[in-house]
């Protein structure tokens, strides 16, 4: 089994477009990890993965130490690049991209933001990672994010990458996919604990 946890809740994320904006886990961020830790702390996880981005690495942090076991950082793991839109508020790229809001939203799957990338670009590389992960050992946590998780549901189900919002991971939520050939998905947006029934 892979499991991908969405990192915990974050700080000042309300209203803005965070792609890969350094932000870090909130006070309840916090306290999820290590909730995490206490739920799957016991599990025999042979690896841990995580996106580079601060906020995943400390999702993982206080289950890293139950474990003993180190978090590799996987980049292909990380959230969409949404270059120039990175870090602004939704109403102020509203303000300065306006034309370019309004394709994006026509045509979700495929659009690149200005300098960024497009959850199609997303769900390749995430795709791949999911794929050398699969060729073992087994089972593997890995700590990432909406963009990616969604982008990986669609790939998974068949859902087309345009409606990808319909999944809604939310923050310390976990999608189990199974991994013997094609992927399987197991659940998904499901607490830890429905993780310890699973595996």
């Amino acid at each position: 089994m892979i499991i991908l946890v969405r990192h915990g809740r974050i700080e000042n994320g309300k209203g803005r477009c965070v792609g890969r904006t350094d932000v870090p886990l909130s006070p309840d961020g916090l306290a999820q990890a290590r909730n995490l830790a206490d739920e799957l702390g016991a599990l025999p996880f042979a690896r841990l993965c995580s996106s580079p981005a601060d906020r995943a690495l400390a999702t993982l942090g206080p289950l890293a130490g139950r474990l003993g076991l180190e978090v590799e950082p996987l980049p292909a793991l990380d959230e969409i690049d949404m270059g120039e839109w990175d870090g602004l508020s939704f109403d102020e790229i509203r303000k300065r991209f306006p034309y370019e809001y309004v394709e994006r939203g026509k045509r979700l799957g495929r659009y690149r933001v200005p300098g960024g990338e497009s959850f199609e670009d997303v769900a390749e590389r995430a795709m791949g990672a999911l794929e050398e992960l699969a060729r073992g050992p087994r089972p593997v946590l890995a700590a990432t994010h909406a963009g990616v998780i969604r982008s990986v549901l669609c790939r998974v189900t068949g859902h087309p990458l345009d409606g990808l919002f319909r999944f809604t991971p939310g923050y310390a939520r976990c999608t189990v996919l199974r991994a013997d050939g094609a992927f399987e998905l197991v659940a998904d947006d499901v607490f830890a604990r429905t993780v310890r029934e699973l595996l």
